[in-house]
């Protein structure tokens, strides 16, 4: 099984228990929509949005109230998440497309506003074509590509408006710190650091903005339960688990764990240059 087949079913098994435990995955797609209300107060008329890992529908739900008049084809690369986004945005929507490659073509809307017309796929975010959005949005989901910087930079690329929320290095630091003093693996996947991302923004010309948001649990193991529920504790590979009990020893209180979110909005000019002028010979 690949990594992402690991990733997928991990996913796909966490759908029935994901919101109670999405804390910080709540914040981070309320923050993500409210920086692309900022930057993009508006979409043109029929505009079409793209969300990679839609999941159970947080920031899908944000999205269609932030522009009521635009199309979403959400998608997601666990089946059963993409199912709970659906039944979340009302059961009358579309059911489900089993694949999705390319980027299919969106018929115009047929909804009357301000009920958005909403897809849903079943789709590989990293490897998608995006080049018939006019917005690509993306929560908390870019950490777990095999190359989130070329994703990155392909997507900037390829749509106008690319507004994307992931982790970084530094989170789960805490945890990762009492593993080393145990002498225990902890498993974690790396994230990419945020010189990496600066660098990269620096070459797209997108913004980015980064926050430290802590999550406390009084009992550790309600940390790894909570992890497992939202479907993050896929290890990296190779990983072997190894006993915990040296390391729920540096947490008798409780943990207050990290998580480095990083806000990335990337506008292509050119891209935009030209639909403006679509638009204005239509």
């Amino acid at each position: 099984m690949s990594d992402k087949q690991r990733i997928a079913r991990t996913f796909a098994a966490a759908a029935s228990d994901y919101d109670a435990h999405a804390v910080v995955q709540r914040h981070a797609a309320q923050q993500l929509a409210l920086r692309a209300q900022t930057q993009w107060p508006q979409l043109p008329a029929a505009a079409r949005m793209l969300e990679i890992g839609c999941g159970t529908g947080n920031l899908s739900t944000l999205l269609l109230q932030t522009y009521p008049h635009a199309e979403l084809l959400a998608t997601d690369l666990a089946p059963t998440m993409v199912e709970a986004c659906r039944q979340r945005l009302g059961a009358d929507a579309p059911q489900v497309t089993e694949a999705l490659q390319p980027f299919p073509p969106l018929q115009p809307m047929q909804a009357t506003p301000p009920t958005p017309r909403v897809r849903f796929a079943v789709a590989d975010g990293e490897h998608i074509d995006a080049h018939a959005a006019d917005l690509v949005a993306s929560s908390l989901v870019f950490q777990w590509f095999a190359d989130p910087a070329a994703a990155l930079r392909r997507l900037a690329l390829q749509t106008p408006r690319l507004a994307v929320a992931t982790l970084l290095d530094g989170t789960f630091a805490e945890w990762r710190a009492a593993h080393t003093a145990a002498g225990v693996d902890d498993g974690v996947r790396s994230f990419m650091t945020e010189e990496t991302l600066r660098a990269l923004c620096a070459q797209t010309g997108a913004s980015v903005v980064v926050e430290t948001v802590h999550e406390y649990h009084p009992d550790v193991l309600q940390f790894v339960r909570a992890l497992k529920a939202i479907g993050a504790g896929t290890a990296r590979p190779g990983h072997r688990p190894a006993p915990l009990q040296r390391v729920l020893r540096a947490f008798p209180h409780g943990i207050a764990v990290s998580y480095r979110v990083a806000y990335v909005l990337a506008e292509n000019t050119s891209l935009l240059g030209r639909l403006r002028l679509l638009d204005m010979r239509g």
